[in-house]
């Protein structure tokens, strides 16, 4: 199964229990996966040196497993309602590494990890690092010298409930008053300004093509009532032109005769 179907399947899923999402869900979901990821590469940067290949392997597998969990799915969901994601900046370069691994950009998963491990371990500030906690729902990273890949983990993901417990949990462990969530904001399809122009432009092409059609439909009528009348003054001309040669021919006849008498 696809990545992107597993991701369908788990969206689907999680929008099948009882769902009672706002947009400070949805940031607060984006929020535990930087922290998440913060508290991963923070362990993982004291164990790279002495990591053989099968466990940056078998890393690479978990660190797809917590964008299959924690991000994917729920980006396509935010996608759906239009809503704009608050990912911060390491998440945002977590999500291109797993989007390369989709592509075939990145082919295995060792690579994952060792593009995960050029991501910064300390930022500037709390939102694009994540504020780490006590503890984690499944820290499958605090044992990396014995890690082994356990499959009926690796395809299991949690659901709506599950994930809204787990979130409650994080929060629950940060210091009181420290609300550093930036909420998720609705968007408005073809508002934002590249649409806008967009639609302007779409706007003035249909309005100048129809200002063309107008233009020539006015002078297909032009043309028939030029036509109408050239065709009208070809009669008259012709008309006046047979006068003429007929009173010539007698005007001849006239002056002939006179010269004979």
């Amino acid at each position: 199964m696809s990545n992107s179907t597993i991701s369908a399947t788990i969206a689907a899923e999680s929008m099948s229990d009882d769902m009672h999402l706002d947009l400070a869900d949805i940031a607060g979901i984006f929020e535990y996966a930087t922290s998440r990821l913060s508290a991963i590469r923070t362990k993982l940067e004291s164990t790279r040196l002495t990591l053989p290949m099968k466990t940056r392997w078998i890393i690479g597998q978990y660190l797809n497993w917590e964008g299959e969990s924690f991000t994917l799915p729920w980006m396509s969901f935010c996608a759906g309602l239009s809503i704009s994601l608050p990912l911060s900046r390491n998440l945002q370069f977590f999500i291109g590494v797993l989007s390369m691994k989709q592509v075939g950009l990145v082919t295995n998963f060792e690579e994952v990890y060792n593009a995960f491990m050029t991501l910064p371990a300390a930022l500037a500030g709390p939102w694009q690092k994540g504020r780490l906690t006590r503890t984690y729902w499944t820290p499958w990273w605090i044992n990396t010298a014995n890690m082994i890949a356990d499959d009926d983990f690796l395809h299991k993901y949690p659901n709506c409930v599950e994930v809204q417990r787990i979130i409650a949990e994080h929060f629950q462990q940060l210091p009181e008053g420290k609300v550093l969530i930036t909420p998720a904001t609705l968007t408005i399809p073809m508002c934002t300004p590249v649409a806008q122009q967009l639609s302007n432009i779409h706007v003035e092409v249909l309005h100048e093509g129809q200002l063309i059609v107008k233009m020539l439909e006015d002078k297909v009528v032009k043309a028939k009532m030029v036509a109408a009348t050239m065709l009208c003054m070809d009669i008259a001309l012709g008309q006046d032109v047979v006068k003429a040669i007929a009173a010539t021919k007698r005007l001849t006849k006239y002056l002939k005769r006179e010269a004979a008498q």
